[in-house]
């Protein structure tokens, strides 16, 4: 394993980690931000696609693990990955503006929480339909504003 790899593992580790232990109790009205799938928007606007599902898959099932949800995250989000990679754009020389990034994190929050959503109604993790929009729309804006405050608050 080379230190870029290596890295990278520390780094989503910490953002599940942060996840876990912080983010999950910062809700809005029961909407919560997902920082894992914010940093695997970063990862994979910087890496190949290989790598980025692997990271997917292993930071899913990590969260899936210290959740006890158990592949819900790890499906949800590396098929997001999949289906978002030839999307992003990739090594930008200029910087991208705040509507673009929170309109980029938007739609990629919208597809992994309707993917998620949509499992776990499958599963009847959860069973009503209002807590699937609140879910689906609340958590979607949420993780797109504080994508957009990260990246406004970050510097290359």
């Amino acid at each position: 394993m080379n230190s870029v790899n290596f890295r990278h593992l520390l780094w989503g580790a910490g953002f599940v980690f942060l996840q876990i232990v912080i983010f999950r109790h910062l809700t809005i009205f029961g909407a919560e931000p997902d920082v894992v799938l914010l940093f695997l928007l970063w990862l994979t606007s910087k890496r190949d696609r290989t790598s980025c599902l692997l990271f997917a898959a292993g930071f899913g099932l990590l969260q899936d693990a210290m959740l006890d949800l158990w592949g819900l995250h790890m499906f949800s989000k590396t098929l997001m990955v999949m289906l978002i990679y030839n999307f992003l754009p990739r090594h930008a020389e200029t910087r991208l503006s705040i509507w673009q990034v929170f309109l980029i994190v938007l739609i990629a929050s919208l597809l992994h929480y309707l993917i998620f959503m949509t499992l776990g109604l499958l599963v009847e993790t959860y069973a009503t339909d209002a807590y699937f929009y609140t879910y689906w729309i609340g958590n979607s804006v949420y993780t797109a504003v504080v994508g957009s405050l990260i990246y406004l608050l970050t510097t290359d």
